[in-house]
């Protein structure tokens, strides 16, 4: 039979047992399993914005200890350093930009002076002075039972209401450096409001007596829909104190929930296995085959493996499509294998060629300016090999390039590490989050692998053996640089190598423009 055929009977099934079968399986199996996915569903959305608020909490704390570390680092660089202007750069550190306020510190959360964050527009919204000292001493007792420098907590303070804060402790050796910090962010219908929408909610903070009065009105408890469809729940701080009432606006009902009369019921009882038949015959006939083709070419679009080949052993118009995508897959299998060997691969060593090593440069030098990463270029040339290739041959100078780029694929292994041949006896290795003096050290092991391997070039002025020049450059990429710019720095380090006698290497020096 015909796939339009197995069509049309289903369609003409269905329309004479849609409506009666469905009203009957609404009311006693779909519509109780779905008040169940929908209650799941509903504490689920609860239990994400939960999520979303420890989450911040634990954000804010681990900003709090990069300030620490950075502020670590900055004082053992110079005990000199004048602290006051480097201060509220530190706040940035800890997310600034997110706060409402902050508080700086002695060590026992004596001399507290508050500023304001980013968040604050006007001086009288900073908090009192009696919220302060409630904030620090939560957070000086939270510090001295801990055992990192840093601590966090939600809490309902007295007069401003609920907030996030974390703090951090620390010994200076400057007295300009403030020992404790505190960043502090009130739990506000904005944040309520950005938090839910960042999650797809819509959330509101309300009082204990409207929640209690709401739900009163509703006759339903915590945690159960409404029939105006709003959920009521708690937030509550690790302790398991109340921090605030929050109601949730959920998406309205997605089903009928009337109740019907038993001769309705009765009247359509035997739809249920009208039902029954219709799906199975539409599962067996159509939508298994269906799925399972396109499993399988999900996997292979996932893989690439475009030899794979779908199945369907039935003559009908589907089985038809399906031979005319294996007959693609076959010329798609043939033409991407030429496409790889050609487009990315250099046809002497095998290794990337300029056209990879430009796409991936383009790509990490975004990758490395959006995460502030390094990014190193390593350019190898080698030594007379014009020379070799009189001496030896075009032979025995291929077999050299292959060795080099086996050499450099040796040393440079990593899954990030991009090593590939721009033309004639120059390679280029390019590697993502590595400082300048790693990347030095790496291109002086290769050099080094070079000389150890002793292969004999007679017309060498110096030694008879192969060797190589390198030129290294590093930048950590910034708004408006360009990629191409680190090649050039790159080359220009190759060029002094070869200058100052080749065999060796050149780092490019970024305070020196003239090099």
């Amino acid at each position: 039979m015909k796939l339009t055929s197995k069509a049309t009977l289903i369609v003409i099934s269905t329309m004479l047992f849609t409506i009666t079968s469905g009203l009957l399986a609404r009311e006693f199996f779909i519509n109780p399993k779905l008040r169940k996915i929908e209650h799941a569903a509903d504490t689920r959305d609860i239990r994400r914005f939960e999520q979303a608020v420890e989450r911040y909490r634990e954000n804010l704390q681990s900003r709090v200890k990069r300030i620490y570390a950075a502020a670590g680092l900055l004082e053992s660089l110079d005990k000199r350093v004048d602290w006051s202007p480097v201060v509220e750069q530190l706040a940035h550190i800890g997310g600034y930009e997110e706060l409402d306020y902050f508080i700086l510190a002695d060590e026992n959360g004596r001399n507290a002076s508050v500023h304001a964050g980013e968040l604050i527009t006007e001086p009288q919204q900073l908090p009192s002075a009696a919220v302060v000292q409630q904030v620090l001493a939560i957070a000086i007792a939270k510090l001295d039972s801990a055992s990192d420098i840093t601590t966090s907590e939600v809490l309902l303070s007295s007069a401003d209401g609920p907030l996030i804060f974390a703090a951090g402790r620390g010994s200076w050796h400057s007295a300009q450096l403030p020992a404790t910090y505190v960043a502090v962010r009130r739990v506000d219908s904005n944040m309520i409001a950005s938090l839910g929408e960042r999650l797809g909610l819509t959330v509101a903070a309300i009082s204990h007596e409207e929640s209690l009065q709401q739900r009163q009105h509703y006759g339903i408890e915590l945690g159960q829909r409404s029939r105006d469809d709003t959920l009521y729940s708690l937030l509550k701080n690790r302790q398991g104190d109340i921090i605030l009432h929050m109601r949730f606006n959920t998406a309205p009902r997605a089903f009928d929930d009337d109740f019907f009369s038993p001769i309705i019921l009765s009247s359509l009882a035997v739809a249920i296995l009208a039902w029954a038949f219709v799906l199975l015959l539409m599962q067996h006939s159509i939508l298994r085959p269906i799925e399972q083709l396109s499993s399988t070419m999900r996997r292979i679009r996932q893989s690439s493996n475009y030899r794979e080949r779908l199945v369907y052993r039935n003559r009908d118009e589907l089985g038809k499509l399906v031979d005319e995508c294996n007959e693609l897959l076959n010329h798609v299998a043939a033409h991407t294998q030429q496409l790889e060997a050609y487009s990315y691969k250099d046809a002497l060593t095998g290794i990337g060629n300029r056209r990879l090593f430009q796409e991936r440069l383009d790509y990490q030098w975004r990758l490395a300016r959006r995460k502030t990463m390094p990014l190193s270029a390593i350019v190898f040339d080698l030594d007379y090999f014009k020379q070799y290739n009189d001496c030896y041959g075009h032979d025995g100078g291929d077999s050299v390039l292959r060795e080099f780029a086996t050499l450099l694929e040796q040393t440079f292994s990593r899954d990030t590490d991009v090593v590939a041949r721009t033309g004639g006896e120059e390679f280029i290795v390019l590697l993502l989050d590595v400082d300048l003096n790693n990347a030095r050290a790496l291109a002086e092991n290769a050099l080094n692998a070079l000389r150890q391997r002793a292969i004999p070039h007679a017309a060498a002025p110096q030694r008879n053996i192969v060797s190589a020049s390198a030129g290294v450059a590093c930048a950590v990429p910034q708004s408006g640089d360009n990629s191409e710019s680190l090649i050039r720095q790159a080359d220009a380090a190759l060029y002094r190598a070869k200058q100052m006698g080749r065999d060796q290497l050149a780092v490019h020096d970024a305070s020196n423009t003239g090099n």
